[in-house]
């Protein structure tokens, strides 16, 4: 027999190896045609036009059997997991016919690879056993000469390591690249993207399937692709190796054996697909709660609604929570199955599968030395390849259970792209006439027949409406809040479906913006330049005739808004959500508006913010371009510059007025009332046919008399002249100084293990126990590896057998340690997440902090992405890094002195100088992978915000058309991070295969050097049979123990890497808090202004600012030493151009801002009982807000129900023990919507009281500001500040609800543009000019 020769064949034996070969082949053909086919397939199925229909079961008609099958409560489970895996097999054909060339590439690169790297680890388990028999004979050349060839191949195996993870990582972007961009060609299409969040209501959080979902899903979809192509390639090629030189039975043996294991376990699986879906979907919704804070911050801010707000966060996090915990204990159990059945006891089944040819076969060895140590080396290998063998059959057989996991996010995923479709076609086909007769045709005019408008919560707002409106002619539209208005030109613009009737208008699509350009009620301006402002929803390349620098002088001009273009550099991009005021936004959406030109402009109350005199400006603009304008408003001075009035009376009902030149009197020619007379909705319409009829001519007279002589105001004070050589007192921008990175890290245990006796410190020392027991074992199943080579070595087959039973015990106990293990280790990171989010949310929701993040700081810092993704992320790695750090410290601990037991100290310098050499060169080869995962980090929040910040904007930008411009926008932001998520993979390819190479391959080398030593130095009679066994048994434990030493140095080596690659998050989610706990600083300006005297007092019954000087964060100064007394029943008016700083003066009186110098005095919010009057000061912001709960909470936010009951009945029923107070309440909040005319809402909305709606959408802007108002009369303070918050409703509304506020004794501090409420105080404070300058006049009625 040859030295080098593997086992010995007989020719029975060889030409049974002939025919298997040739039956390897055959098989091997027939699936790689059968692969051919069903990629060929494929690629064909989805380019069918109805490939989406046939694969989820959706008709061309809109039915989902899929959905109606999934809420089917008989459905059997088997079915359901059916639909799941159905979703999966949409999404991989998909992905295969998109996949392109360069896909096409990687996955033949990588089927490339794995079979090289196969074969490579097969012939590595070769030279792995020729040099065990030439370590056991001593043979030196031999084995320097084999030693050098697997230094080779472990450095091959470790480049193709790492190539297959960079190749795999290449596929899971590709893949993300595919399903995003998909679903964005139906999302951007045709509104989907309001449909789906507005109308829909299937899809609640589409932002969160879009920037997780699909990541996750691609990234382990492509993993499984990995691991399935290397257990299918293992397992053909050791199957080979085995039928070769074995009899097949083994085979079937194995096949058998790990088939029952699968059945046993799929029987057993739960439904992981379904748990990972409601995993997703709670995520989404916890993730929601916080995006929507960061929204409207503000006006959360204002109304003091930190803890209402931390209540919804908390509650939805605890349902999270409770759900992981429900999914880790599956995991655990089942982990516990499937690792004994399919891991630990298929290895004892591997060692019975070596009793036959070992013991009786053609592998038993020869009773000379060269044959036993022949035997030794088939011995090895054998062990290897069916070791092989079982782990690639038990990585298919578990496939299932991914596959399972797999279809949750497939399911999800799957779910978005047919809603997605459906809501982007629909509509095209309701534009032809069919047989119901509602349809929508084209023509140079706007015209409505019989159009009935209709909610998508059904109700109906307007009745069989029939309108025409032509070219050149103006139509105002007007009526009470709520009756339809604004939803007219939903149903116009394709927002919401034409329920019935026919509509005729300019131009057949969705998009109004391209003969109708619509300027909405929410000013919306989109992330970019100020030229992108003016030219949206268009780009640079879709521009006709280029917007010059004139032009934009000029269309800015018509606004007042040329500063702007010295203010801000024309090519920078800005958020000017956050830099412009809400009445600037406004002008700005005007000279928008004037870029475009279009034949019809629908203005829906879009200058509310700004003054009468610009507002007459603009609608004069207007008509001399030749536009036609459908105006939507409140203000009787609009009526001048309209021809027609569409009156809506808010039950359904409307009437048309027309205004003939030759005639200053009103005609109605058409009308529907439904119910005249009968409510309080109608006096809007009322009080416009009133004004409508006077004469055009006398109105404007009337108005200008109103301006001049209504009022007569005397100057009491004005700001200071300006003293160039005094220096203004800079507002320090919310940031403290950066801590170094080991203080963090130092800080973040404090926070995660405060003490060693909590729940974190017992996990932790429960995984340190089952390290310790695992690593026992490790050290038994060594010794048992060693005897194993004795006995067979020795033809003692009895002892081998009692070994069996020992092996078995070994399995259970690693097969509950193990899985045990994982479990502490996500339980742990579970804890940890609760305990950083719960530190982190104690500052982010107190004291307005959520609010000086976004506005006050000197960076963009995205907090709701550090607080929900990146927290998640870091506590999980972080788990992982301190469990990786205690099974190599135990592992070193006890290996080093079983190795110094076996080759003494030589062995163990060699062991710590390779380690200290290795960990030198890592560490100076090693990128900034904390950076790149940080930037990463940043860039995923930034995608996830843009789609966030669209569900936000939806209406208005569907209005504007400007879909395809948000897509640009935001498939650039994901070509950044696709871009950067590359550069990241290339760096983790370079250095992979210098880590892998020189923590796990290399060290192999090293075990096989000090396993010749101890053979050279080993002592006895080695032609002896029991010397011989020793000698197998010590190389054999010692090349254990000598792995197991160097495999935990490898994973020491390997924790720079995490680490650094963990200093990423760790500086993200610390940077955070730095800022939060800046936030909560008692005083964070006199830190850094120790000069300037700035102080905030409470005092009883009087605002008071003394010399108070009013600078934004920017630095820019609006108001100079701001000197005024509000006293009670002296209420102040608010006034000056957009932008001079009105609502910022409201912002340092709310604390939002800091003071810069000066004294500001305010009341306490304690509650006065005696004077039966609720908090001190009562803010009611420009934007409104709609919190999350029931009617009921709306009014009383940011109170919860229990101490909204409690105030009510120490106000009003006290000493009578035996009233319900929630009956008290609810009478008194049904008294507050009579006042503010919103009693309809508790009739009309199902639940009443306890309806829980999406307020923000059922509401019109009118109605959330009368409920704003109805927050200030609950509350009951002493002063009330306005903030522009009634400019959505009409005039008598407005009046009305300041009459209220002054019976009920509230001082109001209004900021108005309306001249109209000027008789509702005693005080203005006139901003001049917004660049200091202020007079406080008083006002004489």
């Amino acid at each position: 027999m040859s030295s080098l020769q593997l086992l010995q064949l007989t020719e029975h034996g060889r030409s049974l190896l002939a025919s298997r070969r040739k039956t390897l082949l055959v098989a091997a053909g027939v699936l790689v045609a059968g692969g051919t086919a069903a990629y060929m397939q494929s690629r064909f199925s989805c380019r069918r036009p109805n490939s989406f229909g046939h694969y989820n079961g959706i008709s061309n008609e809109g039915e989902t059997p899929d959905k109606e099958v999934g809420n089917n409560d008989i459905v059997k489970k088997n079915k359901q997991k059916k639909g799941g895996l159905r979703s999966l097999q949409v999404l991989a054909a998909i992905l295969l016919s998109q996949i392109g060339r360069l896909g096409l590439r990687d996955l033949l690169a990588l089927v490339a690879i794995v079979v090289f790297r196969t074969a490579l680890s097969n012939r590595l388990a070769k030279v792995q056993g020729f040099l065990f028999r030439a370590a056991f004979l001593r043979r030196v050349p031999t084995f320097f000469r084999l030693i050098f060839e697997n230094i080779i191949l472990c450095f091959l195996q470790s480049t193709l390591h790492s190539t297959s993870k960079y190749i795999t990582g290449t596929l899971s972007l590709r893949f993300r690249k595919i399903l995003t961009k998909l679903i964005h060609a139906h999302y951007f299409e045709n509104m989907a993207y309001y449909k789906i969040s507005h109308v829909d209501g299937r899809i609640t959080n589409p932002e969160q399937r879009i920037a997780s979902d699909i990541p996750r899903f691609c990234s382990e979809l492509s993993d499984l692709v990995q691991d399935d192509l290397i257990a299918v390639t293992d397992g053909l090629l050791y199957t080979w190796r085995l039928c070769s030189y074995a009899s097949p039975k083994y085979v079937f043996w194995i096949l058998a054996y790990v088939t029952g294991a699968g059945a046993m376990i799929r029987n057993f699986s739960p439904a992981f697909g379904k748990l990972m879906s409601k995993e997703q979907q709670l995520e989404g919704e916890y993730r929601q709660l916080h995006s929507r804070l960061r929204t409207h911050a503000e006006s959360i801010a204002f109304y003091g609604g930190g803890n209402r707000e931390e209540s919804h966060i908390q509650q939805k996090f605890k349902t999270l929570i409770r759900h992981m915990s429900a999914v880790l204990h599956d995991h655990w159990w089942f982990g516990m199955i499937q690792d004994f059945l399919l891991k630990y006891l298929g290895a004892t089944v591997a060692v019975i599968l070596i009793i036959e040819p070992f013991f009786s076969g053609n592998l038993r060895p020869d009773s000379s030395t060269l044959g036993r140590a022949e035997m030794l080396s088939n011995l090895r290998y054998h062990t290897s390849v069916i070791i092989s063998l079982f782990q690639s059959l038990g990585t298919l057989s578990i496939s299932s259970r991914r596959l399972n996991r797999l279809s949750g996010y497939a399911d999800r995923i799957h779910e978005l792209m047919v809603i997605s479709r459906e809501l982007s076609t629909v509509h095209d086909k309701s534009l032809q006439r069919n047989g119901s007769g509602n349809y929508v045709s084209e023509a140079n005019y706007i015209e409505f027949s019989n159009v009935k408008v209709v909610t998508p919560t059904n109700n109906v707002l307007v009745e069989d409406l029939t309108l025409r409106v032509e070219s050149g002619s103006n139509l105002l539209i007007t009526g009470p809040n709520g009756s339809g208005k604004s939803s007219l030109f939903r149903v116009l613009g394709g927002l919401w479906p034409l329920v019935c009737g026919h509509i005729v208008k300019p131009g057949i699509g969705s998009d109004l913006n391209k003969e109708i350009f619509y300027v909405p009620q929410r000013p919306y301006t989109a992330v970019g330049t100020l030229r992108d402002q003016l030219i949206y929803p268009l780009t640079q390349d879709e521009e006709v005739e280029p917007l010059t620098h004139g032009g934009m002088v000029e269309l800015l001009k018509n606004v007042d808004l040329e500063y702007l273009l010295d203010r801000y550099p024309p090519e920078k991009e800005i958020n000017w959500g956050d830099e412009l005021s809400l009445g600037e936004q406004q002008r700005l959406g005007m000279a928008r508006l004037f870029y475009h030109k279009p034949k019809f402009a629908i203005l829906d109350e879009c200058t509310s913010a700004v003054t009468t005199d610009m507002e007459e400006r603009f609608c004069a603009k207007v008509r001399a371009m030749g536009t036609s304008c459908i105006t939507i408003s409140h203000r009787p001075a609009l009526v001048a510059f309209h021809d027609v009035v569409l009156s809506l009376d808010g039950e359904g009902g409307w009437s048309v007025h027309y205004k003939r030149d030759d005639s200053p009197v009103l005609t109605e020619t058409k009308t529907n009332m439904t119910k005249p007379s009968e409510s309080d909705r109608q006096s809007d319409a009322m009080v416009v046919q009133r004004a409508f009829s006077i004469t055009r001519k006398v109105l404007r007279l009337c108005i200008l008399t109103f301006k001049a002589q209504s009022y007569i105001s005397e100057v009491m004070a004005v700001s200071p002249s300006v003293d160039c050589n005094v220096p203004l007192p800079v507002i320090p921008q919310l940031q403290r100084a950066p801590r170094v990175l080991p203080l963090r890290v130092a800080s973040m245990f404090r926070i995660l293990v405060p003490t060693v006796l909590d729940k974190q410190g017992a996990q932790l020392l429960a995984v340190a126990l089952l390290v310790l027991s695992r690593t026992w074992v490790s050290d038994r199943i060594a010794s048992l590896n060693g005897t194993t080579v004795k006995y067979v070595l020795e033809q003692d087959k009895e002892s081998f057998i009692r070994l069996i039973g020992v092996s078995v015990l070994q399995s259970a106990a690693s097969s509950f340690i193990a899985p045990s293990l994982r479990h502490l280790t996500a339980r742990l990171a579970l804890g940890w997440r609760i305990r950083l989010t719960q530190h982190l949310l104690k500052n982010y929701l107190r004291r307005n902090a959520f609010y000086k993040v976004f506005h006050n700081s000197s960076k963009n810092i995205d907090a709701d992405q550090r607080i929900t993704h990146d927290l998640e992320k870091l506590t999980t790695d972080l788990s992982g890094l301190v469990t990786g750090m205690v099974k190599p410290t135990v592992d070193i601990l006890w290996f080093t002195w079983r190795m110094k037991l076996l080759t003494g100290q030589r062995g163990v310098a060699i062991l710590y100088a390779y380690m200290l050499l290795g960990l030198g060169f890592l560490r100076s080869v090693t990128p900034d992978f904390g950076d790149l995962t940080s930037r990463e980090q940043q860039l995923e929040g930034t995608f996830r915000f843009m789609h966030a910040r669209l569900r936000t904007h939806a209406e208005s930008v569907a209005f504007f058309g400007g879909g395809a411009r948000e897509k640009a926008m935001v498939e650039l932001r994901f070509g950044e991070l696709l871009d950067h998520s590359m550069l990241l993979l290339k760096k983790k390819w370079l250095f992979g295969i210098l880590d892998d190479f020189t923590t796990k391959q290399l060290p192999h080398n090293v075990t096989w050097g000090l396993s010749l030593l101890y053979a050279v130095e080993h002592k006895g009679d080695r032609s002896s049979t029991t010397t011989q066994g020793e000698l197998a048994h010590a190389l054999r434990f010692l090349a254990s123990v000598v792995s197991q030493s160097f495999l935990a140095f490898g994973d020491i080596l390997e924790l720079h890497r995490k680490f650094l690659e963990l200093s990423g998050g760790i500086n993200r989610i610390f940077e955070l808090e730095e800022l939060l706990d800046a936030a909560q600083s008692e005083d964070p300006v006199t830190n850094t202004l120790s000069s300037s005297k700035t102080t905030d007092l409470y005092i009883e019954d009087t605002i008071s600012f003394s010399e108070v000087d009013i600078i934004t964060p920017a630095q820019k100064l609006l108001a100079r030493q701001l000197t005024c007394d509000i006293v009670p029943r002296k209420s102040l008016l608010v006034t000056g151009p957009n932008g001079s700083g009105k609502s910022s003066i409201f912002r340092v009186l709310g604390g939002l801002w800091p003071i810069a110098s000066g004294t500001l005095s305010k009341p306490n919010q304690q509650i006065d009982e005696r004077a039966g009057s609720g908090c001190g000061v009562f803010y009611v912001p420009q934007r409104p807000y709609t919190c999350l709960g029931t009617l009921r909470d709306q009014i009383i936010y940011p109170l919860s129900r229990e101490e909204a009951e409690m105030r009510v009945f120490n106000l009003n029923g006290k000493g009578n023990k035996s009233v319900d107070t929630t009956n008290i309440l609810d009478e008194h909040l049904k008294h507050i919507l009579e006042n503010v005319r919103l009693i309809y809402l508790l009739e009309r909305e199902e639940g009443g009281w306890d309806a829980n709606l999406n307020w923000e959408d059922i509401l019109s802007l009118g109605e959330q500001q009368r409920l704003g108002m109805a927050r200030l009369f609950f509350h009951k303070p002493k002063f009330g500040i306005l903030d522009e918050c009634t400019n959505a409703t009409s005039v008598d509304v407005e009046e009305h609800l300041y009459r209220l506020a002054n019976g009920m004794g509230i001082t109001v501090v209004t900021s108005s543009q309306r001249p109209a409420l000027i008789p509702f105080h005693s005080v203005e404070l006139r901003l001049i000019d917004g660049e200091g300058k202020w007079e406080l006049r008083s006002i004489k009625q």
